[in-house]
This record gives C-alpha cells, sequence and structure tokens, in this order.
C-alpha cells in the first residue's frame, strides 16, 4: 500500500489501530455509561462499534502478512 509517497505495512496499520482501540477504550472509561461524566449511549455505541471495527482491521493485516 502506498500514500503520500510513503510505504504504509500491515505492522504500520496495525499499531495505528491499537492506538486508535486505546484512545476509544480512555474516552469510554472517562465518559461512558459508567463514568462520572456519561456522554449520550450513543456516543458509547459508536466508539464500541469502532473498536469492533478497527479489531476486524487488526485481525485481517495479521492474516494477511500470515499468508
Amino acid at each position: 500500500m502506498t500514500g503520500g509517497g510513503t510505504t504504509i505495512t500491515a505492522a504500520a496499520i496495525i499499531e495505528w489501530a491499537d492506538g486508535q482501540i486505546l484512545q476509544k477504550r480512555v474516552w469510554l472509561d472517562d465518559h461512558g455509561p459508567r463514568s462520572k461524566r456519561p456522554c449520550p449511549e450513543t456516543e458509547a455505541e459508536n466508539k464500541l462499534r469502532d473498536i469492533a471495527m478497527l479489531d476486524a482491521v487488526i485481525a485481517l493485516c495479521k492474516a494477511r502478512a500470515a499468508a
């Protein structure tokens, strides 16, 4: 994969996705339904969906790298 003249590796995508997951989990800890400052339920649902999608991206990258 290339973008802007740089090569994007599966490892780089996994690293990025892991960082995104961490950010979303921190947000959920700070603003999720069980936090002291909860946000609307739909926001938490969106973050959980994002985490599931990022987990799928990681799985696809790992499978592709193993092939």
